[in-house]
């Protein structure tokens, strides 16, 4: 069964430039004492307007390529050119047993009355870790 701990940062530094994107980094792995794995996300706000709530439904993989299990993140607002670090602990799942993370879906990267966004298509994706991450 999936334990999920959320925990949102601020992370510190200058605004970032506008890139008309939503950057996302799998930035960190790390194992846990209780055999679990801990995993760190940076979101990063390259859109003119703050991001109010940004949902990621994700999809793990075991080595065998399987579909593990499914996970909802969300990071509270983002404003415009900022960034935010969440950290999220995948309980009794040994880092190396998770060969990929699939963004399977974006919510919430515009506001309702903008109808006409696709936000999976304002995804930049980037990787740190020897986990593959991407759609």
């Amino acid at each position: 069964m999936l334990g999920l701990i959320s925990l949102s940062f601020a992370a510190p530094g200058a605004a970032q430039e506008v890139t008309g994107k939503i950057g996302l980094e799998l930035n960190h792995v790390q194992a846990t004492q209780d055999g679990g794995c801990r995993l760190s996300i940076i979101a990063t706000n390259g859109l003119e307007r703050p991001i109010n709530e940004l949902g990621l439904e994700i999809v793990a993989f075991n080595t065998e390529g399987l579909v593990d299990q499914f996970l909802r993140l969300d990071f509270s607002r983002i404003s415009a050119g900022k960034t935010k670090v969440l950290q999220f602990d995948l309980a009794g799942k040994a880092c190396d047993s998770i060969s990929r993370l699939h963004i399977n879906d974006v919510l919430n990267c515009v506001p309702p009355s903008i109808t006409d966004v696709y936000c999976p298509d304002l995804l930049e994706l980037k990787n740190r870790t020897p986990i593959e991450f991407g759609d």
